[in-house]
């Protein structure tokens, strides 16, 4: 049995062309779908790193940026109030050196005061050891210097009050 090649080329192009046919339009389907099937991985790939990120975002956002801007508000706080506390300091130093400097120039002026050896004052800013004379802390016995107006004793040009109090003065 010879075929002949009218035969043989019906054989061969008749099923295997409508077979070759019909599988390279499927394998396109196929491919087709399988890209589909790829770009939507991909699409579903990114939205879950962005919905990561996001989440990564909010976590540190509510568990390390809110408390350090807690914090850092509390510190500017506390830094105003110090700042407040040192003006304040500062204005009861200057006070008080004014207050010193008065006084340094009041204790000078004693040693000018014709009265300077018996003046109740400067007996009373001497440096005697607590109770050693009289009610102690540099008070001589008998010296009080509330007792006399103008701080001198009497016979010195000062009048003795009549109560601690009399001149007006509180004490």
């Amino acid at each position: 049995m010879a075929m002949s090649p009218s035969e043989i080329l019906n054989i061969i192009f008749g099923g295997g062309l409508v077979a070759l046919v019909v599988a390279l339009f499927t394998m396109k389907a196929t491919v087709r779908k399988a890209n589909a099937d790829a770009e939507k991985a991909k699409a579903d790939a990114e939205s879950v790193r962005i919905t990561n990120t996001e989440n990564a975002t909010r976590i540190l956002v509510e568990n390390i940026v809110k408390p350090l801007k807690d914090e850092l508000n509390a510190t500017r706080e506390d830094l105003q109030s110090t700042r407040d506390e040192l003006q304040a300091t500062k204005k009861e130093v200057a006070s008080s050196k004014r207050a010193m400097s008065r006084l340094a120039k009041a204790v000078e002026a004693i040693s000018e005061c014709s009265h300077a050896d018996d003046c109740p004052v400067r007996h009373r800013l001497r440096d005697y050891p607590k109770g050693e004379l009289g009610r102690g802390g540099g008070d001589p016995p008998g010296t009080d210097v509330r007792q006399y107006v103008g701080g001198h004793p009497p016979g010195y040009g000062g009048v003795r009050a009549r109560e601690p109090g009399a001149d007006g003065n509180t004490g």
